[in-house]
């Protein structure tokens, strides 16, 4: 009897020196759950307890004070919340859903709009105050002049950005124009270094000449940039063939054998073109695939489990006008998913069947 309550007892403390991780790590999500009901409650228990006693049956309406505008309670701000998580889903799910998504956050937005329109009309007109006239800046003080420069910047930055999306030619214009933004700030940089050494000696500090905006530079580059990134998406193909793409195009492969039974999967918009593939079981298979998007937007086909984690077989990535034949080993009977490493949305996701 002894033994065997001592044997109960270092069990009991066995459970707590020693506990199961990993059914605690399990539970945590329900003790956030709990003490997030928990904190709810004590929230509403202190508004529902809030402010002094009333000895009166009802409430009384607050009154603001004069020439102070109290704006109503308002269901934009929930609605716009639904929006923009409608657009979230979307982005989720992709397709359709994109679509429904945008309209619904458009919506609220528009309500919401209207709603602080109304409310704008309804508040009583301010008293104009006299702007003052300021002849420059008191002694002592220095105002920097105006600068075009970091808007550039920032054009510059979105060219590269979209440059690292597309790839080709469109990289290289976007870096180009980011780097002559950055040469022209630091031209500036330096130009108002040389006045602020010169204001040591004369005691103030000159602004440099303002600069003209680029106007016929950046209308130049915006054309020549879209009609590149047309070209290279296949909207604007030149007559006769050739290679497209700008740096890193490869002409087309010519004509393999292939072995019985290929499969054919085209990628196409960032998209395969099937969805739901079927094989036999216990027999090795190839699948021909072809990247139809412009060069610079790499694919490749994966084989996993259902679950979608476990990887059965990989294979190399593709460049976009190339065409590869792919070799897998024999699966088991089953259900699998085939997808695209470098983009693993729904429109690169498909569905294998071994039987």
């Amino acid at each position: 009897m002894p033994a065997d309550l001592i044997a109960a007892i270092l069990k009991l403390l066995g459970t707590v020196v020693t506990p199961d991780w990993g059914a605690l790590v399990q539970i945590i999500p329900l003790g956030l759950l709990v003490l997030v009901l928990l904190w709810f409650a004590l929230t509403f228990r202190r508004f529902a307890t809030a402010g002094p006693a009333r000895r009166a049956p009802a409430r009384l309406t607050p009154v603001a004070p004069e020439g102070l505008h109290m704006p109503g309670p308002s269901l934009a701000p929930f609605l716009a919340a639904f929006g923009a998580a409608s657009l979230v889903w979307g982005l989720v799910v992709g397709g359709t859903a994109i679509l429904i998504g945008v309209t619904i956050l458009v919506l609220t937005l528009l309500y919401w709009g209207r709603e602080a329109i109304r409310d704008y009309d309804r508040i009583s007109p301010a008293t104009p105050i006299p702007a003052a006239d300021h002849p420059g800046p008191p002694p002592g003080v220095h105002m920097p002049g105006p600068s075009i420069r970091p808007l550039l910047v920032a054009l510059g930055a979105a060219t590269l950005m979209a440059g690292l999306v597309i790839g080709g030619w469109v990289l290289v214009i976007g870096a180009a124009f980011l780097f002559w933004t950055l040469s022209g700030w630091l031209v500036d940089a330096r130009a108002e270094y040389a006045k602020t050494v010169e204001a040591d000696t004369t005691g103030h500090l000159e602004n440099i000449p303002a600069r003209r905006f680029p106007k016929r530079f950046l209308q130049l580059f915006a054309v020549v940039f879209v009609l590149i990134a047309l070209a290279q998406a296949g909207v604007l193909s030149p007559k006769g063939g050739g290679t497209a793409g700008g740096p890193g195009g490869s002409p087309a492969p010519s004509a393999v054998a292939l072995p019985p039974g290929t499969l054919v999967v085209v990628a196409k918009g960032v998209a395969f073109d099937v969805h739901a593939l079927t094989v036999d079981a216990g027999k090795p298979f190839s699948i021909q695939f072809k990247n139809e998007d412009p060069a610079g937007i790499p694919h490749d086909i994966e084989i996993r489990a259902q679950d979608g984690t476990t990887v059965i077989e990989t294979q190399a990535t593709i460049d976009g006008g190339q065409t590869v034949v792919y070799s897998y080993k024999p699966l088991a009977a089953g259900t699998y998913t085939f997808i695209c490493v470098v983009h693993p949305i729904p429109g690169m996701t498909g569905i294998l069947t071994v039987k």
